[in-house]
């Protein structure tokens, strides 16, 4: 197969182990991870428990970040196989109909 583009190598596994302090404060809060020109990359936590409509905003805002860093990625070194566009074009279609109701309110 000519036409094949190898994968990059996976990357080194860093581990951070944390002291009962550390831990404990990591328990009631969240990681975030940003590049050095301060764009959100990841999060790291539990998963919120959407409480109040205002969690609800937060969760939806800090996971597009997310995809964009990864549709970035992904669009930068790798050509998707049909069946990863035709499911992000499904995901695209669900967050257009959502875009259109949000903006008819």
């Amino acid at each position: 197969m000519d036409n094949t583009i190898p994968l990059p190598p996976h990357p080194k596994t860093y581990v951070i182990k944390l002291d009962q302090l550390q831990y404990a404060f990591y328990k009631k809060s969240r990681l975030e991870i940003h590049s050095p020109a301060g764009e959100a990359i990841t999060v790291l936590c539990k998963p919120w428990p959407v409480i109040t409509d205002e969690d609800a905003i937060y969760q939806l805002y800090c996971q597009t970040h997310l995809l964009e860093v990864l549709f970035y990625e992904v669009n930068e070194r790798v050509k998707l196989p049909p069946w990863a566009i035709n499911s992000m074009a499904r995901v695209i279609d669900r967050i257009d109909m959502h875009l259109r109701t949000q903006l008819s309110m």
